[in-house]
């Protein structure tokens, strides 16, 4: 059932809104932790949440921001820790992207 699922969201996000199932995490995500009076999420705190390899977040985060989706940015305070921000571009993709995802979770699991 979890492959199943997870291939079919891959192919209808990556069709449908050019994102891969990943990237479509790390959006929904950022747009709910961003509701900070910062706008900002911490990476560690994104680390936490996601199945991914440290790497392979890296990965997926250069890919969105090499999109325009996210943006980073250094803590002032502490050099290691790093910040991303979902961009207007990203907000839009991540909500055009949203009835996709809840369709093949609700065909799979209603």
């Amino acid at each position: 059932m979890y492959h199943t699922t997870s291939c079919e969201l891959e192919n209808e996000l990556q069709d449908g809104h050019d994102l891969g199932l990943s990237e479509f995490e790390v959006l929904k995500i950022l747009s709910s932790k961003c509701c900070d009076s910062t706008g900002k999420a911490k990476m560690k705190d994104l680390e936490a949440e996601m199945y991914l390899s440290q790497s392979a977040l890296s990965r997926t985060v250069t890919r969105l921001e090499k999109a325009g989706l996210v943006t980073r940015a250094t803590c002032d305070f502490d050099r290691r820790a790093m910040f991303l921000m979902l961009t207007p571009a990203g907000q839009e993709r991540y909500e055009a992207a949203q009835p996709t995802y809840r369709g093949v979770l609700l065909r799979h699991f209603a």
